[in-house]
């Protein structure tokens, strides 16, 4: 029996448009780029074990990566990044510039050492975990990714968001985030602060923007862990 892996990487990349027998036709189609190909043998064997996702492309460098994205338009792009490639941001936007619909995700061999560097990572791509993340912990992000989630180490996140000296979060989005935590309704956040509920949503809105969070919850742990609230 022929895997994925084995076939020609022409006949892979037209595996989302026109599915092979065996692939089902609403497979997220994943494409791989990594340098090694010890590595992305292995991590496309994982993935294509899935039945919901397919890796429909793989490259070895970077300008391959857009190219192919350009070509197969994946769900997700997962690019390998090596210690001589501290321009992880760039890739990624080369990536999605090809591909506009395409969710980045980022496998980092350590976290970058300055704020800057973190920063620059989490703003450039819609996930960032480390290359030595868990199997399970991978094709959960991937999928994530799939339905336009975003996934980081955790780790980057909070120094991401602690950065900023007094946090990223304005007074007032801070107040309604506050009035969320407590179980307020938006109307009643709203009459509690003298806002319209759509001023109210606004705000949470924004504050689920500038801590990349995933959801009001999810901006409520963050600004809990960082001490803001």
């Amino acid at each position: 029996m022929t895997t994925a892996l084995e076939r020609p990487l022409e006949q892979r990349a037209m595996t989302d448009r026109f599915p092979l027998a065996g692939t089902a036709a609403d497979s997220a189609g994943i494409l791989l780029a990594d340098g090694h190909h010890l590595f992305r043998s292995g991590l496309g064997a994982l993935l294509d074990r899935e039945e919901d996702l397919a890796v429909v492309a793989e490259a070895a460098r970077g300008e391959e990566a857009a190219a192919a994205a350009a070509r197969v338009r994946p769900a997700v792009a997962v690019l390998g990044l090596e210690p001589e490639q501290p321009d992880g941001p760039a890739l990624a936007r080369q990536v999605q510039q090809a591909a506009p619909g395409t969710a980045v995700l980022l496998l980092v061999p350590a976290l970058p050492r300055t704020a800057e560097l973190r920063r620059a990572l989490v703003e450039g791509a819609a996930g960032v975990l480390l290359k030595d993340v868990q199997a399970a912990a991978l094709i959960a992000a991937v999928r994530e990714l799939a339905r336009g989630g975003r996934v980081y180490d955790p780790r980057l996140v909070l120094d991401v968001v602690r950065a900023g000296q007094a946090g990223p979060l304005s007074r007032r989005e801070l107040a309604v985030l506050g009035e969320i935590a407590e179980g307020s309704t938006v109307r009643e956040a709203a009459a509690a602060l003298s806002l319209s509920p759509g001023t109210v949503r606004n705000y949470v809105s924004a504050a689920i923007a500038k801590t990349r969070a995933r959801n009001r919850c999810d901006a409520i742990r963050i600004a809990r862990e960082c001490g803001w609230l």
